[in-house]
């Protein structure tokens, strides 16, 4: 069990897959579309999900910060990870099935099947990541 955000930051810091972000007064890395962040001046630690796309980052919410801060930085990763991924094939879904009742396109459909395929890969990838990962 970890205790705070701080020590998850620490983790994350040595992390040797975790890509470095830092710049001009702030520290930062990113693993899997999950960036955490630390204000140096304040210390305030950020914690945002970047892969589900948009213009602005939004910080995750408490049940996902809760889950890095009781199992850790990789654990967090890997379950915030995949909730992304279940979003993104919702939203394929919902697609398919709209072009499905419309137009009716084959090269569209194709497309989205194409996509959905990729995702499914990737989820399954960080699925048995999460899986070899041993907490008591």
């Amino acid at each position: 069990m970890y205790n705070s955000l701080s020590t998850v930051f620490e983790e994350a810091y040595t992390d040797k897959l975790a890509a470095n972000l830092d710049g001009v007064g702030y520290e930062a890395r990113m693993l899997y579309g999950c960036k955490i962040s630390r204000d140096n001046e304040s210390g305030k630690i950020h914690i945002q999900n970047c892969a589900l796309g948009g213009d602005m980052y939004n910080n995750i919410d408490n049940e996902d910060e809760w889950k890095f801060v009781d199992k850790g930085w990789r654990y967090g990763v890997y379950s915030l990870c995949i909730k992304t991924y279940l979003l993104k094939l919702d939203r394929i879904e919902e697609r398919v099935k709209l072009e499905m009742n419309s137009k009716q396109n084959p090269k569209q459909i194709q497309h989205l099947k194409t996509n959905r395929d990729r995702i499914l890969k990737k989820y399954n990838t960080i699925n048995n990541k999460l899986k070899t990962l041993n907490y008591e």
